[in-house]
């Protein structure tokens, strides 16, 4: 009985001790921090880098008032450094020697000073199995994108001598890209001789596999001269017209227009497939004028959809998202 006496008298002060004096024994719990009223939200970001190879984003945040927002560093990453970008809208991120996760936090701050929580961009570096590192795209924020399409055995540059070059500001051909496409999802090309396009005579004999296995998949179906149905491999590729092979690859879910900045009516033919891609940020939003949409694709703008569409067929396959029924 009495070894039980010191328990039933601990038990007895509890219960007669005030809320804040019990407080004040055991110390106050920690209070949840929030950001102030009206304050944007900095989103968590998830990246991929390669070793040696810098890799530039945008940051991420969504101000409910409209505000223009501005970003800051919060907490320097351990295994890498981390530097906002000439316009302060991101940030290049440059691995050190250590392969595994890194992190880094940031906030949002908008036109009145009110800062956001802290988000984190959680980072995994990877070693090149493919050794590839492009001696023409230091600084260029594609380096990172055009790495992965080696990584992928989708596209690889010229090498010469040790070196490897990318070549970024080089245009794509139609053929080029719809092969580098149906590549980065995994769709083989048909073993075949002829395409039954009216212009087969000009169409590569690499790109007639990739033409079929297109126009099977209900990708491309070609141009309507008065000779017949042309594929026209050897045409220049707008980024509007890339979009609309990706969006038909990757079978997003349509979106709302009036939601994304797609409201070109010289463009009406590709909004949805623009604006689907942003939602899926495969094309970040802003990321290319409306003088760029309607340009020819350079191999570093390709480098960077292909990549992001890439890692969403990645992150989807199998886990029951947008993609799993198709590449599941």
């Amino acid at each position: 009985m009495w070894r039980a006496l010191p328990f039933v008298m601990a038990l007895l002060l509890l219960t007669l001790v005030p809320a804040q004096s019990a407080s004040a024994l055991f110390g106050k719990s920690k209070e949840e921090v929030k950001a102030a009223d009206g304050a944007p939200v900095a989103e968590n970001m998830e990246i991929k880098v390669y070793r040696g190879v810098a890799y530039e984003g945008e940051f991420r945040a969504v101000d409910n008032e409209g505000d223009e927002v501005t970003f800051a560093i919060a907490q320097e990453p351990k295994k890498g450094t981390v530097a906002l970008t000439e316009d302060g809208l991101g940030f290049v991120y440059t691995p050190g020697g250590k392969l595994g996760t890194d992190s880094f936090t940031y906030t949002a701050i908008d036109a009145y000073g009110n800062t956001s929580l802290p988000a984190t961009v959680s980072i995994t570096i990877e070693k090149a199995n493919s050794g590839v590192c492009y001696a023409d795209m230091g600084g260029d924020r594609a380096h990172t994108a055009a790495v992965d399409l080696a990584e992928h055995g989708v596209f690889v540059g010229a090498k010469i001598g040790d070196s490897y070059f990318f070549e970024p500001e080089r245009t794509l051909s139609r053929g080029e890209f719809v092969a580098m496409a149906l590549a980065a999802m995994d769709v083989s090309a048909e073993d075949v001789q002829m395409t039954g396009f009216c212009d087969d005579a000009s169409i590569p004999t690499w790109a007639k596999g990739y033409a079929v296995s297109a126009l099977n998949a209900g990708v491309v179906s070609g141009v309507s001269t008065a000779e017949g149905i042309a594929f026209r491999a050897n045409d220049a590729i707008t980024l509007n017209e890339a979009a609309v092979v990706l969006d038909r690859l990757l079978r997003v879910t349509d979106v709302d227009l009036s939601d994304y900045d797609v409201q070109d009516a010289d463009n009406a033919w590709c909004a949805q497939a623009v604006a689907n891609l942003q939602s899926v940020s495969v094309i970040e939003s802003g990321r290319f004028s409306t003088d760029e949409m309607r340009s020819g694709v350079t191999r570093a703008q390709a480098a960077e959809i292909l990549s992001a569409a890439m890692t969403l067929k990645d992150g989807r396959a199998g886990k029951g998202g947008l993609l799993s029924g198709i590449f599941g």
